[in-house]
């Protein structure tokens, strides 16, 4: 069975990436889902804003598990770069994604695969578009679901990020939503 690829943009990475190990690159569940990044998530984790406060995306566990991209040919290539010059066109009218995160619209609607994200503009640009978006908690309910993380993972997780109050309204929302029986 082939896989159902899922991107994962540079946010909900941040988010996932310590706590579930390794995140990127191994398919689960009976519909194979694995997850990829876009090269220009390297890119980003390069400056040094969040190198210092994610400063284990530079352990050489992680760099190594980011280095596994979708393949994409040269059609899609070319299909891709015209779809992005569009989104982006739209962007300059109605600000709020970055460059990276309309590379990443772009590249789900062309490949049609979901993209996971917490960025608000960035979900309202893809759903805009009609691409598959997912939030982090959504993404959780499925590996959940597939048996890849547990309950205590999710919870602790969650925790986590409420004790770096990085835990959204739309995250507290989701997660009331999906996991409020468990």
């Amino acid at each position: 069975m082939p896989q159902s690829k899922i991107l994962v943009d540079t946010n909900a990475y941040l988010r996932l990436a310590k706590t579930i190990r390794p995140l990127l690159f191994v398919p689960f569940g009976d519909k194979e889902y694995c997850l990829y990044i876009l090269p220009e998530l390297n890119d980003e984790l390069k400056t040094s804003k969040l190198q210092n406060k994610f400063n284990w995306v530079t352990e050489p566990e992680f760099i190594d598990n980011r280095v596994y991209f979708p393949k994409i040919g040269r059609a899609q290539k070319n299909a891709i770069k015209q779809t992005y010059d569009y989104l982006w066109d739209y962007v300059q009218d109605n600000p709020g994604p970055s460059p990276v995160d309309t590379l990443y619209v772009a590249h789900a609607i062309e490949l049609n695969v979901p993209v996971v994200t917490d960025d608000k503009d960035m979900a309202e640009l893809a759903r805009a578009f009609d691409a598959q978006v997912l939030s982090s908690i959504e993404l959780l309910k499925i590996m959940f679901d597939c048996g890849h993380v547990d309950m205590q993972t999710i919870k602790g997780l969650c925790e986590y990020l409420r004790y770096w109050d990085d835990f959204t309204p739309a995250m507290a929302k989701d997660y009331q939503r999906l996991f409020a029986d468990k």
